[in-house]
């Protein structure tokens, strides 16, 4: 039986162009303006990704902090550069899914 594949959801401080690079390259990657979740409380965000089983990618970092987890989630990748480039953001996430599997990251934050 397979692992189930990582899937991403990238909050608003990512770049939703990193998402659509994702997806060019078959990775399930949906960003904040995708689902219409622009300007909301980081609870929302992290509730969002953990209802629909996708890992949180952000730059924010309130997520860095366990104590602001709300809710158990499906992981967290934290880039703690704010000024990463569109370019990195999606190597490190590929690797991120080449090397780890979804149920490796449920409940952890890595960082990218």
């Amino acid at each position: 039986m397979s692992q189930p594949k990582i899937r991403f959801y990238l909050d608003e401080n990512m770049d939703p162009k990193i998402s659509e690079q994702l997806r060019r390259r078959g990775l399930d990657a949906l960003s904040a303006r995708d689902v219409g979740l622009l300007n909301v409380a980081d609870g929302v965000q992290l509730r969002f990704a953990a209802a629909h089983g996708r890992v949180l990618c952000s730059k924010d970092s309130d997520f860095a902090d366990p104590a602001n987890w709300v809710v158990k989630h499906d992981g967290i990748a934290y880039f703690p550069d704010r000024s990463v480039s569109i370019g990195y953001a999606i190597n490190a996430l590929l690797e991120l899914y080449r090397k780890e599997t979804a149920e490796n990251l449920k409940n952890s934050l890595r960082y990218l």
